[in-house]
């Protein structure tokens, strides 16, 4: 493959953004990784990014909102296409995990929503777990503030999520949220809308 068109050709392909979903800078880092490799083979390579080798398996990963878990699965597989972008988080160690997430859990057989993500256009991204799907967005947006120390400012958010604001008085179920779901951010400012950040 000495062609130069060839090699320039090539330069464009094989290639993934990953960026840590938890992380406030909102940058991602591009890395030569090919979809037709397995999920386990990019936790190690994004373990070997991060130096952290030995602690691949400690990785989740997530694409469009869905959680690349099978390890042996390939991501091409997952409709995941060169230059697309992967987040990914530290797991938490096994010790300290919840009991596994149960649909049910709730009285009644109402549904809890995990990893409810919402972003900004800084890139910022904070997440919150156990989100009954019956909670209005009102209790949602305590919630954000109370957990993630922003109480001071959910009041000027606007949250948008499929195209549409959410409404204070509405429930979750109404919008048909669901896990891995990511909801983005506005801030609402006197005399127009601004787009802001956490």
């Amino acid at each position: 493959m000495n062609n130069p068109k060839a090699l320039e050709a090539q330069e464009y392909l094989d290639f993934l953004y990953i960026e840590e979903a938890t992380s406030e800078e909102g940058e991602a880092r591009r890395i030569k990784f090919s979809t037709s490799q397995t999920v386990e083979a990019l936790k190690r390579a994004i373990a070997a990014e991060l130096n952290i080798q030995h602690e691949w398996s400690t990785l989740d990963v997530v694409s469009s909102g869905k959680e690349l878990s099978e390890l042996n699965k390939t991501l091409a597989s997952y409709g995941i296409y060169d230059g697309d972008t992967i987040f990914y988080a530290r797991d938490t160690q096994p010790a300290a995990r919840p009991p596994p997430y149960s649909p049910s859990a709730l009285p009644g057989g109402a549904k809890v929503l995990n990893n409810v993500m919402f972003r900004d256009l800084d890139g910022k991204t904070l997440i919150l777990h156990g989100i009954p799907e019956l909670w209005s967005v009102k209790q949602l947006r305590h919630k954000l503030g109370v957990e993630k120390h922003i109480s001071d400012q959910v009041g000027s958010f606007r949250f948008i999520w499929n195209g549409k604001q959410l409404v204070d008085e509405k429930s979750l179920v109404s919008y048909n949220l669901v896990d891995n779901c990511t909801i983005h951010i506005v801030l609402r400012l006197p005399g127009g809308l601004l787009l802001g950040s956490i």
